[in-house]
């Protein structure tokens, strides 16, 4: 008895509910880039008022001097950061013909600026003579937009604003020298891993010879139509040190640098690619960046056996 009353009571014990974690929430960068091309060409009654209070309600618009508007060419997001539980920072760029130096506030205005991506009409004010006398520049916006989302809506944000206007900012800052220095930084002379990186990617972008004898046993790498009459490697760099005499199994990962000729002219590529040695000699396994902030995967050193192409 006492026994049945124990695994009686191990069955009454209640049993922690599984939790699944929220679904993650993409930045709005689409919507950031929305709210800038509207802003930058309206103003307090312009046509884009109505969407704009719907995209930001309690957000100020421009005042443009009359016949002094700028014209937005194209926006873009890049960058974006987590400022709170629902809430994103979205910098946007902006590439803008500014006004011409002589445009005064009275003077006819032009045509209203088209929306990004549309053609431009012969008498809009970024066409002709005076499209080439106007400044292009790119600014930078910064646009705080909250996401919610409820219960019920399974991840998916149920509604966005922009919460303030916009703050122009300074472009994003360039990295310090070569950001592919801590993962490629062996120089790969002449020998048979040049040789095989120099002979894949020719045959990979000209059609001119077999591309798939180059590459390990299984390897996923489709290759791309012929384009190019004519490609030449220029530098091959090594995540690690590059052994002469590699046993099976040895995983490297190099990134080549070519120079492609069509007939539109020469193109710079960068092709990352992981390397399998086998049977003395180099294969390709996988065409596929490695993470900058990682060392390199295999550093001239065996790895387990695993079916090519597959990081």
């Amino acid at each position: 008895m006492t026994s049945v009353a124990a695994l009686r009571g191990a069955a009454a014990a209640p049993v922690a509910p599984t939790v699944a974690a929220a679904p993650a929430v993409s930045p709005p960068s689409g919507y950031a880039e929305q709210f800038i091309d509207l802003w930058l060409r309206s103003s307090q009654d312009g046509p884009q008022l109505e969407t704009l209070r719907t995209m930001a309600p309690s957000v100020e618009l421009p005042r443009p001097a009359s016949g002094a508007q700028a014209t937005v060419e194209r926006v873009v997001a890049v960058r974006s950061a987590v400022l709170g539980a629902h809430t994103w920072q979205v910098t946007v760029a902006a590439t803008m013909l500014l006004p011409a130096a002589g445009a005064k506030s009275g003077s006819v205005a032009p045509s209203p600026a088209q929306p990004t991506g549309s053609a431009q009409s012969p008498g809009s004010a970024s066409s002709g003579d005076d499209a080439q006398n106007r400044p292009r520049t790119v600014r930078y916006f910064a646009v705080p937009v909250e996401v919610v989302r409820s219960s019920g809506s399974g991840g998916a944000p149920d509604a966005l604003a922009v919460t303030a206007a916009p703050a122009q900012v300074a472009a994003p800052a360039a990295l310090p020298g070569d950001p592919s220095a801590p993962v490629y930084g062996t120089v790969v002379g002449d020998g048979p891993l040049r040789q095989t990186v120099a002979g894949y990617l020719k045959a990979y972008l000209t059609g001119v010879g077999d591309s798939s004898r180059y590459l390990s046993p299984g390897a996923g790498v489709p290759a791309p139509a012929a384009a190019y009459a004519k490609v030449e490697l220029s530098s091959l760099g090594a995540g690690g040190a590059v052994p002469s005499a590699p046993v099976d199994g040895t995983v490297l990962d190099v990134q080549a640098q070519v120079v492609a000729t069509d007939s539109a002219g020469t193109w710079p590529l960068t092709y990352p690619l992981r390397l399998r040695a086998r049977a003395g000699r180099w294969e390709v396994s996988a065409l596929a960046p490695v993470s900058l902030s990682s060392s390199s995967s295999g550093g001239g050193s065996p790895v387990p056996s695993a079916p090519a192409g597959v990081r």
